[in-house]
């Protein structure tokens, strides 16, 4: 457009001097309306006559309009602009326009009220639907361990009990997600109680049908009566303190013992569940006394559980306890149905019911484990007469030794805390030294620590 652009500062004011083809000098003013002098804006020409000596004289020019002599300037030496950039300049245009349209609609958006339906709150989305599993019969392999480190009911097992028998009822909402759950945990909890309940139902429904206003908790509840006569009666802490006090009496041999995840995990291990599983479920057991189930130390806890004269089982549902009672009894050839069983919680039941005390008083004791000299003390302190203790156990493989140092021993009734060598030990109290063992498990702990109290 313009060649050779000098500037000169004069008054204050930037002089630009642009010179066209032809023509005489033509003097404008740098001062740009935007960002470019209007003259070179296709806005009209700010014309300027006179010299700067003289004084400037401003001749504005109406936009769209310009003097003939910068018309024929304009037509011999000013290029016209090309249709591109003309074109460009006209969707910068539009487009800033469109701009502002847009956020009008925005705000005008933001202004108008939603209906109520707009605002009432979007239920949660639903749980996705999983695929029906199978029942779970005996044997099958445990999801999760489930051991409570001082025995015990396993919570998990009373809550598993209840959402199967409460998923989907039409009487009762399902259980109760625990209070302040987060969303992954609430959405696997609703999946499970559904899996647990309901789609084990749907598995025996025909193709093409329903069955309707039955829930699970009904079904359950109906088959549950057929079972009733298969109900197995569990010796209560009661009787199970008179067969003690008169085994006591008569100085007859007498073994309690107990089953928890630990014993079975130990049994399971490479027969009724893979080895690597068992680990993965049970790292507790050689805290147990088990570093690592083998033949011999299965074998050896099977004879004592088919030979003990009391064994307590557990009564939680759950895949570690009576998941697993039943399959390694088959699997041992143990016929369950000739035990004397009671509950696997019977050292907390005897304590809790006010029995051990009464049990003990005038007997000669010796305690075994960990704990010996910490709860003999704590017996001797409330007038039992402690014979003997003997330190902790090193695990199955010490039972021998054990045994032997208890020959050394005067005493009418073992209280035997040292994991799953217990159960062995007791036995083999009462079948080789004809005396009276109790499996005392994590009970002398809580004793001891002040949890519980005698």
């Amino acid at each position: 457009m313009c060649s050779g652009a000098p500037v000169h500062a004069e008054g204050g004011n930037a002089m630009r001097v642009a010179k066209r083809t032809g023509h005489t000098e033509a003097k404008a003013t740098a001062k740009p309306r935007g960002t470019r002098p209007a003259a070179f804006q296709g806005q009209g020409v700010l014309m300027v006559t006179g010299t700067p000596e003289a004084g400037i004289r401003r001749a504005a020019v109406k936009p769209g309009h310009r003097t003939a002599r910068a018309q024929a300037g304009a037509r011999t030496a000013v290029p016209r602009k090309p249709a591109g950039r003309k074109a460009a300049a006209r969707r910068r245009s539009a487009g800033r326009r469109g701009h502002a349209a847009a956020h009008g609609r925005r705000a005008a958006a933001r202004r108008t009220p939603r209906p109520a339906a707009r605002r009432a709150p979007v239920p949660a989305p639903q749980a996705s639907t999983p695929k029906a599993v199978p029942a779970r019969g005996a044997g099958t392999a445990p999801l999760q361990a489930t051991h409570h480190p001082h025995g015990g009911v396993s919570p998990a097992g009373q809550a598993g009990a209840a959402a199967a028998g409460s998923a989907g009822s039409a009487k009762a909402l399902p259980p109760a997600e625990p209070a302040g759950a987060p969303g992954g945990y609430a959405e696997g909890y609703r999946d499970g109680v559904f899996a647990g309940g309901e789609a084990l139902v749907a598995q025996h429904i025909p193709p093409d049908h329903i069955l309707p206003a039955v829930a699970a908790a009904d079904l359950i509840a109906a088959g549950f009566r057929q079972y009733v006569p298969s109900l197995t009666r569990l010796a209560s802490p009661h009787e199970v303190a008179d067969q003690i006090r008169g085994a006591l009496d008569a100085q007859r041999p007498l073994s309690v013992v107990r089953l928890g995840d630990g014993e079975l995990l130990t049994l399971a291990a490479d027969t009724v569940l893979p080895g690597e599983q068992v680990q993965e479920l049970a790292p507790f057991l050689p805290y147990a006394g088990v570093p690592r189930s083998v033949p011999e130390i299965r074998a050896a806890l099977a004879e004592a559980i088919q030979g003990a004269d009391w064994v307590g089982v557990p009564i939680s549902r759950a895949p570690t306890f009576q998941g697993l009672l039943f399959p390694v009894m088959r699997h041992f050839g143990i016929d369950w149905s000739r035990l004397k069983l009671t509950s696997s919680t019977i050292n907390y039941s005897l304590h809790q019911a006010g029995l051990l005390l009464p049990i003990l008083q005038g007997r000669r004791v010796l305690v075994i484990g960990s704990q010996a000299c910490g709860l003999g003390a704590l017996l001797h302190s409330h007038g039992i007469h402690v014979t003997g203790m003997i330190g902790s156990v090193a695990g199955v493989m010490d039972v021998p030794r054990v045994v032997q140092e208890t020959a050394a021993h005067s005493f009418d009734i073992a209280l035997v805390a040292a994991g799953v060598p217990a159960v062995i030990l007791c036995r083999r109290i009462a079948g080789e030294l004809g005396r009276v063992a109790l499996d005392f498990g994590h009970l002398a702990d809580k004793l001891v620590t002040g949890e519980l109290h005698l």
